[in-house]
């Protein structure tokens, strides 16, 4: 009772004299006294989930953010494409299947983001990849879990694959973000009361053998062909026969994930989805 005491005392006067700053707009701001997260299980109703999606991102990224910004991050809702998760610019209708994935269907499944790439959140992003702010790999991590508890069913899913980066990115950057952002999945899973062993993640399933140059500097239909052939296969007897999710932290073109995917099935995989942070619209 005493350490808690104490503990409560040195961080109002450490956020009195060091007050935490904002990442992307470097305003001051006060965190949450509860410090954020989500407490929320594993078996809430679909509706329930439905109407906390939005709450709980917002507690997640309330000790990290100030409230401007966490108002200012757009989410992906319906209607959306069924297939690659694009939101349709009108508001009326159902999910339906988009044109690109009418005239060009993926190697994945289905794939899902909870939020837009845009202005915020791509700050949060690039803060996180090229600044090194790795400790938004907590609240970003959480996010995504949240993220995949509320688009798949429970046990939907057997293994959990990062998108790989080449070594030489790999030793630029000092660690690949899409395996940061699930390396603590089962931790988070146990602390929501839920089964850790759900959450089977096998990091060096794929690997990129080939250094291209980063998507960014190409086109849509460029990309494609950037990125052809640049995976192969380290473990081929953990993913045949399985449920995989692909996991990344930004669905652009979704020329990476499709050719993951590609390979995957190739070698075995049952299906694969795709889940990642943030969805270009």
């Amino acid at each position: 009772m005493i350490s808690k005491f104490l503990h409560k005392i040195y961080q109002i006067l450490n956020e009195t004299v060091f007050p935490p700053k904002c990442p992307v707009c470097n305003n001051f701001y006060r965190p949450p006294n509860d410090g954020g997260g989500v407490s929320r299980g594993c078996d809430g109703s679909p509706n329930n989930l439905a109407l906390s999606l939005r709450d709980q991102i917002d507690r997640v990224m309330a000790s990290y953010l100030c409230q401007n910004c966490i108002r200012d991050l757009v989410m992906i809702a319906s209607p959306l494409c069924t297939f690659c998760g694009l939101p349709f610019r009108s508001r009326q209708g159902a999910d339906h299947s988009c044109g690109d994935c009418i005239t060009s269907p993926k190697n994945f499944r289905v794939a899902r983001a909870p939020l837009v790439y845009e202005t915020i959140f791509t700050e949060v992003i690039h803060c996180f990849k090229y600044r090194g702010k790795i400790q938004l790999a907590k609240p970003l991590g959480e996010l995504l879990l949240t993220s995949f508890m509320f688009f798949w069913d429970k046990d939907s899913i057997d293994v959990i694959v990062p998108v790989p980066l080449h070594i030489k990115r790999l030793r630029s950057r000092g660690f690949n973000q899409a395996y940061l952002l699930i390396r603590n999945w089962p931790a988070m899973a146990a602390s929501r009361s839920c089964d850790p062993s759900r959450f089977r993640i096998e990091r060096d399933v794929l690997i990129r053998d080939v250094p291209t140059l980063p998507q960014t500097a190409f086109g849509r239909s460029q990309r494609a062909v950037n990125i052809k052939n640049a995976f192969d296969l380290k473990s081929e007897e953990k993913i045949v026969d399985k449920k995989i999710l692909l996991v990344d932290d930004v669905y652009t073109t979704g020329a990476t994930a499709n050719e993951c995917a590609r390979l995957l099935l190739n070698h075995g995989a049952q299906q694969v989805d795709v889940l990642t942070l943030a969805r270009a619209v």
